[in-house]
């Protein structure tokens, strides 16, 4: 391959490699295609890699497949004909691999990205992935069935994704959603965490809180809950908190992660020996559920003793109103944009964007202003 074509996708460079043998009558029609192992061996990449070169020529018409033999040429009258200009081949299908489908946050991510595909005219594939062995099969998959390209929402892991790192090292079009990797620039459309971390800390601060309590429930560390932890950190800086690393509780083994019951206690316990504590900011809907269950069985009124304000709404609300105070982050908009960058990558291999969305603050009933006098 030459020289200049180096910075493009290596998929982009099969492609073109083989289109080129059919072009100059080295591959003629009816011709059959090198194998897959043959092409994996010949230009030392992955499987992958090879099926998506192959699949884009196969959309294109310039080939066609039969099953149990492989890959030929197709004749001249079945290649289409393209004008100037023209996209070399058309995006009709993407995947999408997000959380739990129950989750309220995840639908309203797919919500926002099923209204892009339907208005492009684009079949979205849809698959909900728990562990990142997985997530390793989810992606594995789309792209054997066809898949332009990916929308991934990455599962909690102690490390990367392997399957992640490898679709960037052989620059197959995906964006990530609702984070990031650190270190590692990729595609990504999130919520501004640090600014909400930020906005919450000084939101409390404001309300007269000095001994604010930090509650994250993640089983690794991601780029979310690291930027509201470091937005946390530099507003309590700033409004002079006492900070006190038993005031954060943020480390979870794997059978507390996974059982109800054993986060509740260890919640439970942490209050108990934190008496100091006026308020918690939560990062996430579910550690601020079990924070409020376990502050009533120890007879902290909310929000008089003990206020809380969490990420994320947790869906509980009262006749009047909902009952959390919350950081919102709109996943619709995350969904919606995720979409458009994966097309624009799609269509121009270089791209490279981080997209970041604003959040907002929700005043509800788990906060107010607060004295001394009230405990």
């Amino acid at each position: 391959m030459k020289s200049q074509q180096k910075n493009k996708p290596l998929y982009i460079q099969i492609r073109e490699y083989i289109k080129n043998q059919i072009d100059i009558g080295a591959l003629k029609p009816e011709d059959q295609i090198p194998t897959e192992t043959d092409l994996t061996n010949q230009f030392q990449v992955s499987r992958i890699t090879i099926k998506t070169a192959l699949r884009h020529l196969v959309d294109e018409g310039l080939i066609y497949r039969v099953a149990g033999k492989g890959s030929f040429v197709s004749s001249p009258k079945l290649q289409p004909t393209r004008q100037e200009g023209a996209l070399e081949y058309q995006i009709n299908k993407i995947g999408f691999l997000m959380p739990a489908i129950g989750d309220v946050l995840s639908i309203q991510l797919l919500r926002g990205i099923e209204e892009v595909c339907r208005d492009e005219g684009i079949i979205l594939m849809v698959q909900s992935v728990l562990t990142q062995s997985e997530e390793r099969a989810a992606i594995r998959q789309m792209i054997d069935a066809g898949a332009k390209g990916l929308i991934i929402f990455p599962v909690d892991g102690e490390a990367y994704s392997d399957e992640i790192l490898r679709l960037k090292s052989e620059q197959f079009p995906f964006v990530l959603v609702d984070r990031y990797l650190p270190g590692i620039k990729t595609n990504a459309v999130y919520s501004d965490n640090y600014d909400g971390g930020q906005i919450g800390t000084d939101y409390l601060a404001k309300l007269g809180h000095q001994h604010i309590g930090i509650l994250s429930f993640t089983k690794s560390k991601t780029s979310s809950s690291e930027d509201r932890f470091r937005g946390y950190l530099d507003a309590a800086q700033k409004n002079k908190l006492k900070l006190e690393t038993n005031y954060w509780l943020t480390q979870f083994d794997d059978i507390s992660y996974q059982d109800e019951d054993s986060m509740k206690e260890m919640i439970e316990e942490w209050l108990q020996k934190e008496q100091e504590i006026t308020a918690v900011f939560a990062f996430s809907p579910q550690t601020a559920i079990y924070l409020a269950t376990m502050a009533g069985k120890l007879g902290k009124r909310i929000p008089e003793d003990l206020a809380i304000l969490c990420f994320d709404h947790p869906q509980i609300r009262n006749l009047d109103n909902d009952y959390f105070s919350w950081i919102e982050q709109n996943f619709e908009l995350i969904g919606t944009e995720a979409v458009k960058l994966l097309l624009k990558t799609i269509r121009e291999p270089s791209t490279l964007e981080q997209i970041v969305i604003p959040v907002s603050l929700h005043e509800r009933q788990t906060t107010q202003i607060f004295t001394r006098s009230q405990r």
